[in-house]
This record gives C-alpha cells, structure tokens and sequence, in this order.
C-alpha cells in the first residue's frame, strides 16, 4: 500500500508536511510505521492549486524515491498554496515504476490518489475500458487500477467541473458502485481497498473503504490544526489530536465550511 496526505487552509508551504515534521511523507517514503512493509520508494507526486486566478493544479511526479530528490525539496520550499495532495508509491507487483503510474492523477480542476488496490484487476480490467467513453479512454496514460478509477470518475462528472459537495459525492458514489459491479461482472471475488482522495479545489472528499475483504482498508487519519485540515495515511507526529478515518466513513472538506464525516452511502 502507498501513503499520501492532503492539506487543506492558509497559504504555506509544503515542506513543512513533506519533509519537516516528526514523520513526514519523506519520512514515511523509508520508515512508515502503519503497514507491514515500512519503504515507499517507487516514486511520488505531488499536486498543488495555486494562490493567483488559476483553477487547475500543478502537479510534479518523478520515479525517483522521495527521500532522493532535489527538486522536490526545491518546490516544497519555494511554491506557496492553500490546497495541495502529496502521495509516495509502493507499486503492486506487476505494475511498471514510471511517471503515467505516479500519483496524483490530474484532469481539469480534478486531483486524484488511491492508497490500496484492487485484487484481480487484470480480470475486469477489459470490461472496465470497455465502459469508459471515448474521452475517459484516451486520457489513460499509465496501467495502474488508480487511473483506470479516476477515468471512470470523470465519465461520472461528464469531464465536466463540479463545484457542489453534493453532486461531488453522488459522482464519487456511483464511481465506487460501478467499480463493484464490473469487478461482480467480472468474476473478482478477492478484496478490494478504497482510500481514494479527490479534490477540484473547492471541495475534497477521502474515502476509507474495504470490499470482500476481512483485512482492514489502509489507515487514514486526520488533524484539524487552526484553521487547517490535514488528512494523511498516517499521523505526520506524536503532537495533536489526530483521529482515525472508520472503514465505510467519508470526510467531507469544502471552502468555507465546517468538515465533517459520514457514512458512505453505495
């Protein structure tokens, strides 16, 4: 399983949850503490929304480890933002280590990660494309079943920018329903882990999710500190009121209003 964290308040600079904190997602690239296997050094991404005008994301992602790059040092010092994903890879076996396959996938105003997986997706992986239009098909550049679910996710929102909460969740849902359905279809009875993280800018949704599974999904967790949301796949210190994310639970982050959780509704 992969690690990410998202931020979400007043301007700042990332490094201070890339690299400075007690377990940053640096730190976490060679020592995580929550999964069995502790290295996530099959690359990493990063995808911020800039403080000027300007809806759509930057995003930086190289196949280097985490802890090895330059230039991510560079940018997480130098580029302010308000809203920003950040995700380090440990790549399921069978799946190239290669830029298309970095995290977070980006469309329009849309950022996208997944920590987890879905067993057997080489059996539903035909039936998967096959549904997706034509515009969700070509934007697939990558082979890993995280892309593969944000192009299904943008055939929900017709590839089209969603502002509302509500309409944002109902797409997410049925994102996850059809994911379900062809993996039914599809014969794949194994499990299925999904952490997703999505944002336009505006609104930003986390899931913590297991299907057919009696293993519990990836760990996620969350910190409101002054007026800043953070959500992370592990706790970024011992300092805090960090809380845990249930299996089954969405958070919901949106401009101007108070976060909150739920039930997700599929």
């Amino acid at each position: 399983m992969c690690r990410f964290l998202a931020y979400s308040g007043p301007s700042t600079f990332m490094q201070e949850f890339l690299l400075d904190s007690s377990y940053s997602l640096v730190n976490q690239s060679k020592h995580a503490r929550m999964r069995f296997e502790p290295v996530n050094g099959d690359g990493f991404g990063v995808g911020w929304y800039p403080l000027h005008d300007d809806p759509i994301p930057g995003t930086f992602v190289s196949i280097e480890p985490a802890w090895s790059n330059r230039n991510l040092r560079e940018i997480a010092a130098k580029i302010p933002t308000r809203h920003f994903f950040a995700h380090i890879r440990d790549a399921t076996i069978g799946m190239p280590v290669s830029q298309a396959n970095c995290h977070p996938f980006q469309s329009g105003s849309y950022l996208w990660m997944h920590n987890g997986h879905l067993d057997e997706f080489d059996k539903c992986r035909r039936l998967l494309m096959d549904s997706l239009s034509d515009t969700s098909f070509n934007m697939i550049k990558g082979n890993t079943d995280t892309e593969h679910l944000f192009a299904l996710f943008m055939d929900e929102v017709e590839h089209q920018q969603v502002s509302d909460s509500g309409q944002l969740l109902e797409a997410l849902s049925r994102t996850i329903v059809r994911i379900n359905n062809i993996r039914k279809e599809s014969g794949c009875e194994s499990e299925a882990h999904m952490n997703f993280a999505l944002s336009n800018g505006i609104c930003s949704l986390f899931t913590r999710l297991s299907m057919n599974s009696e293993m519990a999904p990836p760990t996620l967790h969350y910190q409101q500190k002054h007026e800043a949301l953070i959500v992370a796949s592990e706790p970024l210190s011992d300092v805090g009121d960090w809380q845990q994310i249930n299996n089954g639970e969405l958070l919901i982050q949106e401009t101007g209003k108070p976060m909150r959780i739920e039930a997700l509704k599929i």
